[in-house]
């Protein structure tokens, strides 16, 4: 039997401003959307998860299907920053049968109405990749597995997403995913 783990640990999201409620996890879930397929799925809060006091979330699957949280938000423009540390692992425990996965951080660019005109999507897989960089999705490959850190300028980001007009943007959601394609 196959078995895939794919797990998201993810302390502060931060955006210029503050626009992410709870980026930092401190009120458990609130503010977030949690959504999950199946049942061998955790999502959780706790401190344990790095050497530090603050609270981060853990987003793990056990199986196939898709296991995610969410945050939806409102900005006054582009020019924003968004932070983030976080340890993001895509992985199949059983090696003799591999199947795909991936974690990721995806940020979405929405209109007013939440239509989705674009995404980057920061990521580790196992196995293979079934997305496809488009004019309107840009992948970006993490490799690393330990905690990482890091900030994407959204004006910068989207001169990778040219069939995204940055003039439409009025709302950015924010999301933990994790995703396995086969037991």
């Amino acid at each position: 039997m196959r078995v895939i783990i794919i797990s998201i640990f993810v302390l502060n999201f931060l955006f210029a401003g503050n626009f992410i409620f709870n980026g930092n996890f401190e009120d458990s879930l609130n503010y977030w959307n949690c959504y999950a397929q199946g049942e061998t799925y955790t999502i959780n809060t706790d401190k344990i998860y790095e050497e530090d006091p603050d609270s981060e979330v853990y987003v793990g699957r056990l199986d196939r299907f898709i296991t995610a949280i969410s945050q939806t938000c409102y900005i006054p423009d582009i020019e924003l920053d968004f932070s983030f540390r976080a340890k993001v692992v895509a992985r199949c425990s059983d090696t003799s049968h591999s199947a795909p996965a991936v974690a990721s951080i995806i940020i979405t660019y929405l209109d007013i109405d939440e239509n989705i005109l674009g995404e980057t999507r920061l990521l580790n897989y196992c196995d293979t990749l079934y997305w496809m960089p488009s004019p309107t999705l840009h992948l970006i490959e993490l490799g690393d597995t330990n905690w990482i850190a890091g900030t994407i300028n959204i004006a910068d980001e989207l001169q990778n997403l040219p069939g995204v007009n940055p003039t439409e943007i009025h709302k950015l959601r924010i999301t933990l995913w994790g995703q396995s394609y086969g037991c």
